[in-house]
């Protein structure tokens, strides 16, 4: 038996090798207290090396060796709006300033609220003329791309 600790972007993995079957390709591992059972791409059975630890290239995506200890959550509720007349988020960021209010008559290009994205200030502007009728986030609201922000109609 093995033990690693492995950082990968950042995030450390406790990685443990139990057992390699020096007949077959299969190795059973455990990360962060998950146990898995892998094949190693490349085995030839009992003519096989063991593996070797490497570091991951830099473009590696953590989210996609992250082991789930749990049951996923259900991602967070948004309100819902009408798709017709909802400014959506361009870019995931915080909210630093609602500029609007429910009942506000807006004008096209007129700021609707500050986003802050990628360590910029950026501001959403509307893109048609209209009233606002729903103010879907507040201010330190984390926003993802697509989300809807306002109804305008």
């Amino acid at each position: 038996m093995k033990d690693y600790a492995l950082k990968i972007n950042g995030h450390t993995y406790n990685v443990q090798i139990d057992e390699i079957n020096e007949q077959s390709t299969l190795a059973r591992v455990t990360v962060n207290g998950t146990h898995y059972e892998v094949e190693i791409e490349g085995g030839k059975g009992a003519a096989q090396i063991k593996p070797q630890v490497a570091a991951a290239p830099k473009a590696a995506n953590s989210a996609q060796i992250t082991p789930q200890t749990a049951a996923p959550s259900a991602p967070a509720q948004r309100p819902a709006a009408a798709a017709a007349g909802a400014i959506k988020c361009p870019l995931p960021g915080t909210v630093m300033a609602v500029k609007v209010a429910v009942g506000d008559t807006v004008a096209v290009g007129q700021t609707l609220l500050v986003l802050e994205a990628m360590k910029m200030e950026n501001n959403i502007d509307s893109d048609r003329a209209g009233v606002v009728k729903q103010v879907l986030v507040q201010q330190g609201a984390t926003v993802m791309e697509g989300d809807n922000l306002i109804v305008i109609e």
